[in-house]
C-alpha cells in the first residue's frame, strides 16, 4: 500500500508538470502532421513501396521513429531530478520519517514513472497504428511486438535517468541521461565505422554502449522487425541479436537494484 500510494502521488504530480503538459502538446501536433505525411494528393504512400503492406510497415516504423524520439526525451525530462531535487529541497524527509522503507520510496517513484510514459507510449502507439490502419488498409500485426520493444526502451530510459537522480542534480543528470542516449541510439553507425575504418576503439564505444544501455539495439530490432522482406536481402555490418529484450528486461531490473542501493546509503540531511 505504501509503494501504491508513493506510486499514485508521483503519477499526480508528473502529470501537472510543465515538461508532461509540454509534451502531450506536442504529441498532439504530432499526431495532426503523421497523416498528412502519409498520402500524397494521388494517395501514393511517400514512405514505402508499391506494395500496399510493405508500404504500411515503412511508414508506421517511419511514424513510431517519430513517437520513440519524443517519449525518449519526455522520459528523461520528466524523470531527471526526481530524487535529487527532493534531498536538495529537503521534502524528502516528509516521506521518509514515516514508516517508509527507501526501496520503497525508490520503487513507488520508479512504478509510477513507468506507468505514466508506458501509459503514454502504448496510447500513442495505437493511435498512430490505427491511422496506418485507415489510411492504407493493411492491419501490420507487427505493431505488437514492436511497440512493446519501444515500450521497453522508455522503461529503460526512465530507470537509467531515476538512477542517475539519486546522485546528480539536475543539469549533470540531463546531460549524462542525453549522452548515454545518444550514443546508445548510434551503436549500429558506430559499430560499421569501426568495421569500415578497421578502428578498434569505435568498435570498443559500440559494444561498451551495447551493454551499458541496451535501447540502441533494441531499437534496431524494432526496424527489423517492421521492415524484414520488405526492403530485400542487405548484408550490414551490425545485425540486432533476437534476445537483446531479455537482457534489457534484466538490465533494468538491475539497475533499480542500483537505485535502491545508492538512495539506502545517501545521506539525506546533505545536498
Amino acid at each position: 500500500m505504501k509503494i501504491w500510494a508513493l506510486t499514485r502521488f508521483t503519477i499526480s504530480e508528473k502529470m501537472r508538470s510543465r515538461m508532461m503538459i509540454a509534451g502531450m502538446v506536442l504529441s498532439l501536433l504530432y499526431l495532426a502532421v503523421v497523416p498528412m505525411l502519409s498520402t500524397t494528393s494521388g494517395g501514393t504512400t511517400i514512405v514505402g513501396g508499391s506494395d500496399a503492406g510493405a508500404a504500411a510497415r515503412d511508414f508506421l516504423s517511419f511514424a513510431l521513429g517519430g513517437l520513440n524520439f519524443i517519449a525518449m526525451f519526455m522520459a528523461i525530462f520528466t524523470t531527471l531530478g526526481s530524487i535529487y531535487t527532493e534531498v536538495d529541497k529537503g521534502t524528502i524527509l516528509a516521506v521518509v520519517t514515516k514508516p517508509v522503507k527507501r526501496w520503497e520510496i525508490i520503487i513507488g517513484k520508479w512504478i509510477g514513472h513507468v506507468a505514466l510514459m508506458g501509459g503514454y507510449v502504448l496510447l500513442m502507439g495505437v493511435m498512430l497504428w490505427l491511422t496506418v490502419i485507415l489510411d492504407s488498409g493493411t492491419l501490420v500485426p507487427e505493431f505488437f511486438p514492436v511497440i512493446g520493444l519501444i515500450t521497453l526502451n522508455v522503461v529503460a530510459i526512465v530507470t537509467v535517468t531515476l538512477t542517475l537522480s539519486t546522485f546528480l542534480p539536475v543539469i549533470p543528470n540531463v546531460i549524462f541521461a542525453a549522452l548515454i542516449y545518444l550514443t546508445a541510439a548510434n551503436v549500429k553507425v558506430i559499430t560499421e565505422i569501426g568495421d569500415t575504418s578497421g578502428n578498434i576503439v569505435f568498435w570498443l564505444i559500440a559494444n561498451f554502449a551495447r551493454l551499458t544501455m541496451p535501447i540502441g539495439e533494441v531499437g534496431d530490432l524494432v526496424d527489423s522487425i517492421l521492415v524484414r522482406g520488405t526492403r530485400g536481402e542487405v548484408e550490414q555490418a551490425f545485425t540486432p541479436s533476437n534476445w537483446i529484450f531479455l537482457y534489457e528486461i534484466a538490465y533494468i531490473f538491475l539497475t533499480v537494484m542500483v537505485a535502491t542501493w545508492i538512495f539506502r546509503r545517501r545521506d539525506l540531511r546533505q545536498a
